[in-house]
C-alpha cells in the first residue's frame, strides 16, 4: 500500500477567537464595512464596529478570511535596539563567508528558518526571516512573522558583529560565532578573543554610572544637549538593623532597588543627585546631542544594560532627530524618523563612543 503524503493539520479559529481578534484596535470599522459589502451584505457607514463584529461573527467564513483577519492583526518588525559583539583574532572573509553558509545550511535543516546571506565589499549580512509564536496572545495574534539582520564586518582586529538585541537574533549570533571560532581554530590554530560591553567586572556605582556620563558626552562630530530620562539600580544590600537610628529617607533606599527619572535636566536634578549619592546607579539613559555639522540635525539617542545588575546585554537605539529649521535658526520640536542611512551613521559613532567609554571606565577602576 503505497504512503498517502498529508500535510500539516489546518488550524480552524472558533467564533470565540474571531470575536476576540475582530476587537483589536487595529481593526477599524471602515475595514468591517468592506468585508461585509463584498459578501452581499448591505450595512451602513453608522453602525457600530460591536453590530459589525457581532455579524460577520454569525458567517461561515473560510480560509481566505481567516487570512484577511491575519492581515490586519500584522504586527510589522519594530525597530529593535542595537548591540554588538567583537572577535578579535586574524580571520579571513572566506571564513566568514564559509560559516555563514554552514550557519544557514543547519538553520534550513533545523527548522523553518529563511536564511540569506549577502556580501557587500568588506560586510557580511546574514538575515533570517522566521514565525515568532507569543501564547500571551489571543489565538489569531500568536504567530508573526520577523525579520533579523546580523552584519558581520572586518575590522583592524578581527570582525564586528552588529545583530538587533532580541532572543532569536542573540541564539543565531551565538550560534554563528561558534561555527567561525571552530573554523578558524581548525585552519590557524588561533584561539578567537571575544569582546562586548559590560561592566559586570567593575562592581562600583560611580564608576557605572561615568561610564553613561562619558558617553553621552563623547560622540564624535556632537556636542551634547540634554539627558530626557534615566533608569537608575542599586545593588541588593544587606538587611539593615531594625534598631539602627537612620531617617526615613534613608530606610526607604534600603528597599528601593530600581528607579525611574523623566524630566528636562534630569542629571541636575534633586531626586537624581539624592539616588545616585546614595549608591544608585544608572543602567540606561535617553539624551540629545546636536550634530556639529552646518544645521546638523539634533539626535535623541538611547543606551541601557538589559541585565541592571551586572551591567551587562548592552544595547542603543536612535530614537529620532530633530532637523534644523534655517527659518527660525533652531531645531523643530517635533522628533520625526531617521533614514536608514543616518541610522547606520548615528549608530557607529554612538557604538565607538561606548567603547571609548568602557575604557575609560577600566582605566578609572584600575586606579
Amino acid at each position: 500500500m503505497s504512503k498517502v503524503n498529508t500535510g500539516p493539520s489546518i488550524y480552524v479559529p472558533t467564533d470565540k477567537n474571531i470575536y476576540d481578534a475582530l476587537q483589536h484596535k487595529k481593526v477599524t470599522q471602515s475595514e468591517l464595512v468592506t468585508f461585509l459589502r463584498k459578501r452581499g451584505k448591505l450595512v451602513s457607514l453608522q453602525s457600530s464596529k460591536q453590530e459589525l463584529i457581532e455579524k460577520i461573527c454569525s458567517l461561515t467564513l473560510g480560509y481566505a478570511d481567516f487570512k484577511w483577519i491575519g492581515r490586519l492583526l500584522e504586527n510589522p518588525n519594530r525597530k529593535d535596539k542595537t548591540t554588538h559583539t567583537n572577535l578579535k583574532g586574524n580571520i579571513e572573509e572566506k571564513q566568514i563567508t564559509t560559516a555563514c553558509s554552514t550557519l544557514k545550511a543547519n538553520l534550513s535543516a533545523d527548522g523553518d528558518d529563511s536564511v540569506k546571506v549577502n556580501k557587500s565589499g568588506s560586510k557580511t549580512t546574514l538575515t533570517v526571516t522566521y514565525v515568532d509564536q507569543d501564547f500571551t496572545k489571543t489565538e489569531l495574534r500568536q504567530r508573526t512573522i520577523k525579520t533579523c539582520e546580523i552584519q558581520i564586518e572586518s575590522s583592524a582586529d578581527g570582525v564586528v558583529m552588529k545583530l538587533p538585541s532580541t532572543k532569536k537574533a542573540k541564539e543565531i549570533s551565538e550560534r554563528l560565532k561558534t561555527v567561525l571560532k571552530a573554523q578558524v581554530t581548525k585552519e590557524s590554530g588561533e584561539e578567537l578573543a571575544e569582546f562586548s560591553i559590560s561592566l559586570e567586572s567593575l562592581p562600583d556605582a560611580a564608576i557605572r554610572s561615568q561610564f553613561f556620563d562619558y558617553l553621552i558626552r563623547n560622540i564624535d562630530g556632537f556636542e551634547f544637549d540634554n539627558v530626557s530620562s534615566v533608569d537608575v539600580y542599586h545593588f541588593e544590600q544587606e538587611l539593615r538593623d531594625e534598631f539602627e537610628d537612620e531617617g526615613t529617607e534613608a530606610r526607604l533606599a534600603s528597599y528601593i532597588n530600581k528607579a525611574a527619572l523623566a524630566g528636562d535636566g534630569v542629571l541636575d536634578s534633586t531626586e537624581f543627585n539624592q539616588l545616585h549619592n546614595r549608591g544608585f546607579y544608572i543602567y540606561r539613559i535617553i539624551w540629545t546631542a546636536i550634530d556639529t555639522s552646518f544645521e546638523g540635525p539634533k539626535v535623541e539617542f538611547e543606551a541601557q544594560f538589559g541585565q541592571p545588575k551586572l551591567c551587562s546585554d548592552f544595547m542603543y537605539t536612535i530614537r529620532g532627530i530633530y532637523p534644523f529649521n534655517s527659518h527660525t535658526s533652531e531645531h523643530n520640536v517635533t522628533r520625526k524618523g531617521v533614514s536608514p542611512f543616518d541610522n547606520d551613521k548615528y549608530n557607529l559613532k554612538l557604538r565607538d563612543a561606548s567603547e571609548k567609554a568602557l575604557q575609560m571606565a577600566l582605566q578609572k577602576y584600575g586606579e
